[in-house]
């Protein structure tokens, strides 16, 4: 798997960018995701839906969205 290179990374356990403090992933982080994770696009699919099970633990230990919203913000644009 490749390793994600962007500086729009998340915060944890807010999982907000650590650059633009915007709900990550962030508008950049996706752009530069998508663009790294071209040719393995199953690898960006993987990838994220890693880091929505870590913000599913850290984010319902703070009351914070219900999966649902999670799958909408990690996974819809893969």
């Amino acid at each position: 798997m490749l390793v994600p290179r962007t500086d729009h990374l998340p915060a944890r356990p807010s999982w907000e960018c650590l650059v633009c403090a915007t709900p990550w992933p962030c508008a950049d982080a996706k752009a530069e995701l998508a663009a790294q994770y071209a040719r393995f696009p199953s690898g960006l699919a993987i990838y994220m839906a890693s880091t929505m099970y870590d913000a599913v633990e850290d984010l319902a230990a703070r009351g914070r969205p219900t999966p649902a919203d999670l799958y909408e913000r990690f996974l819809s644009w893969v």
